[in-house]
């Protein structure tokens, strides 16, 4: 009886090599995986004494955000050390330099050939792989366990694997940085081999610093953003804009005085203001939450930040914060705002246009 040997999978054929390998993950800013054991041997029968040739397999995490530079240039140049001290903290276990857990997937002729699952949450890991000799096409997801708000869809076909939101009309930040990787392996069965994959960032965050020094009495405020990507085909590398739900906004606690912090880690933005017009009237339909209605257009406008101030009285207004700079994949992006009396928003960037709403009520529609 002919067989060989592999782990969590069926093949519907026998493959003429197979290769056995271990793996060894690091993973601080780097996730290195080497797979040392066994190539260029067959697995048809028992005897398993030409099984000496090596290769590896190398895994990089690429964490390439401007967080620092953002809180440089934004924050601490104007003297917000304890702002931005704040922020990195509060990002951390967003932008952190390993993984909770990774999935592996081998995709040969379009087909899932091969999936492994590995719990991390440590900067090394050792585990091994039994892989028969093919030409693959390799997808990678890190830390998917740990976001609650997103699915992986379409794990039998290379082409339909993808990452997805959940579909409710309102959902929070993303908890976690959300990592993919993609690389074409040709294992060959005689040969010692390397291999260079590198995993890249999904996922980015918005920033909302509003600074109080008018000393404006409120009882709360709170914040919504929208206009992002809801899915993520892994394979193309392609961001998803089919549905526009809001997001709210994490409120950092125990900010210095006389500020308040908020973050959203969302998928990305649309890259131009037309892609972002088109999208949102595509999906218009969709948003549904009649507090933050569509309206108050800015035909620049990429993004949106929703921000509502409740003030003594009771009153509540509503400042749209038009962003006409893309956010792209890895990104963090710092708006720094100033709260006026009535509870509107000023913002001094050219790159971000306000529309406020005084006395502002569920439901409501501006057009401008």
């Amino acid at each position: 009886m002919k067989r060989y040997m592999t782990i969590g999978m069926k093949h519907d054929r026998i493959p003429k090599f197979c290769q056995a390998f271990r793996v060894f993950v690091f993973l601080p800013l780097y996730l290195f995986i080497f797979l040392p054991l066994f190539s260029g041997c067959s697995m048809v029968d028992e005897d398993l004494s030409e099984c000496e040739e090596k290769f590896n397999v190398q895994y990089q995490v690429s964490l390439k955000t401007n967080l620092a530079l953002e809180l440089q240039t934004v924050l601490r140049n104007r003297f917000e050390t304890e702002v931005a001290d704040l922020l990195e903290d509060s990002l951390k276990m967003i932008f952190r330099e390993y993984a909770h857990d990774v999935d592996l997937s081998f995709f040969a002729n379009g087909d899932l050939s091969f999936f492994d699952h590995h719990i991390m949450d440590a900067g090394q890991a050792t585990y091994e792989l039994n892989l028969p000799a093919e030409d693959y096409r390799h997808l990678a997801l890190a830390n998917m366990m740990e976001e609650p708000s997103i699915f992986v869809n379409g794990t039998d076909r290379e082409n339909s694997l993808q990452l997805i939101q959940s579909g409710s009309k309102q959902i929070d930040s993303h908890r976690i940085g959300l990592f993919t990787a993609r690389h074409d392996i040709d294992i060959k069965g005689n040969q010692s081999q390397t291999f260079n994959v590198t995993f890249y960032m999904a996922n980015c965050a918005s920033v909302l610093v509003i600074r109080n020094e008018k000393n404006v009495q409120y009882k709360d405020i709170w914040v919504r953003s929208s206009d992002f990507a809801n899915g993520f085909m892994v394979n193309d590398s392609v961001f998803k804009h089919d549905e526009n739900p809001m997001v709210n906004d994490v409120h950092v606690m125990n900010p210095p005085k006389q500020r308040e912090v908020f973050y959203a880690v969302t998928f990305p933005s649309c890259d131009t203001a037309e892609d972002a017009h088109r999208l949102t009237s595509e999906t218009r339909a969709d948003i549904g939450d009649e507090d933050v209605q569509l309206g108050d257009e800015d035909q620049k406008r990429i993004w949106r930040k929703y921000v509502f101030v409740r003030l003594l009285n009771g009153t509540v207004t509503r400042t749209v914060l038009n962003v006409r700079k893309a956010l792209m994949a890895g990104q963090v992006m710092v708006i720094y705002v100033d709260l006026e009396e009535g509870g509107g928003i000023k913002s001094a960037n050219p790159e971000i246009g306000t529309s406020i709403t005084l006395d502002w009520k569920s439901g409501l529609i501006i057009e401008n």
